[in-house]
């Protein structure tokens, strides 16, 4: 047993210190050499309306927004998919799950959809993916067009990671955390984090994020994510948001904990074709803690950006 161990904590080392291709705007994407997945995604409403497509953040899926995609799809396409080594999406063994490589296999998903006109709704570090598309259409580097932001407690900027994500960075305690503890714990001290009213937390999402992260490889995915969570070029990427021209809505929780509503205020003064809305007594995830006043907040806005 003991000589097992010592082989795991070695193999951990070994893997915890190899070398990998630097988490930047030019390496990850202008240089990009993610490899290609397909997607999972579910598409709700009619083919030929306009498409709104929603991206999950950290550790969720297309799960998450049961609770409005039907009311958006009664006047919109409505495409949810789930991001690389999240929900039903491949999870691979490489080393590809920062911001960028997400980004670029959205973008690849977008364009095999045949979509050449696009909302884009992301929350959290679904949100991140979705400023970097933006930034990557303000360079013309898209073959679509972006023509509205809704950016729900987003990443956004350098900050202190929760605690759990702290936790989970750590080379050997953090693999052996995600790797002993059941999913089950895993999934609930998450939506316990992201909540602001724990009442209204929903079983059933706990058992859906803990289902997904049973699958195989899902832990190594969730771990590569939290791993990556911050480019190291974060810096170059704040000041260059000031560039997005998009109508773009912002909207907060102020109860967050994981990422501060005071983002939303400097994100809204960067973008200048902004508006800002932030949310009482609500947390990280609005789609499932408040979801009928995100819709109506995100109706109001689509409606009025026509």
């Amino acid at each position: 047993m003991k000589k097992v161990l010592l082989i795991t904590v070695i193999y951990l080392l070994f893997i915890g210190c190899s070398s990998r291709e630097p988490i930047t705007w030019k390496r990850r994407i202008l240089e990009s050499k993610v490899s290609p997945v397909e997607l999972a995604y579910s598409e709700y409403g009619v083919e030929n309306r306009e498409t709104l497509l929603l991206i999950h953040g950290f550790g969720e899926s297309k799960y998450t927004w049961r609770f409005i995609v039907k009311d958006l799809a009664e006047r919109y396409r409505v495409i949810a998919l789930d991001l690389k080594g999240f929900g039903d999406s491949p999870k691979v063994k490489d080393r590809d799950y920062s911001v960028y490589d997400q980004a670029k296999l959205v973008e690849r998903f977008i364009a095999d959809m045949g979509i050449d006109r696009v909302t884009l709704i992301g929350r959290s570090f679904g949100g991140g993916v979705s400023l970097i598309l933006a930034l990557m259409q303000e360079y013309r580097l898209l073959t679509f067009n972006i023509d509205r932001l809704i950016l729900i407690d987003t990443m956004c900027y350098r900050q202190d990671l929760p605690s759990m994500m702290r936790f989970l960075q750590k080379p050997i305690i953090g693999y052996l955390g995600i790797h002993l503890l059941s999913s089950k714990r895993v999934a609930l001290e998450a939506y316990r984090y992201a909540f602001n009213d724990d009442s209204l937390i929903p079983k059933s999402s706990v058992e859906k994020s803990a289902e997904f992260l049973d699958m195989p490889l899902a832990k190594y995915a969730y771990k590569e994510s939290v791993d990556d969570i911050i480019p190291d070029d974060v810096n170059f990427i704040e000041s260059i948001y000031n560039r997005i021209s998009i109508p773009t809505l912002i909207v907060w929780g102020r109860e967050d904990i994981s990422i501060p509503y005071q983002f939303a205020l400097k994100l809204h003064r960067d973008i200048a074709n902004s508006r800002v809305v932030i949310l009482p007594d609500v947390g990280h995830m609005p789609q499932e803690e408040s979801p009928s006043i995100l819709l109506y907040i995100m109706n109001s806005f689509l409606s009025s950006t026509k």
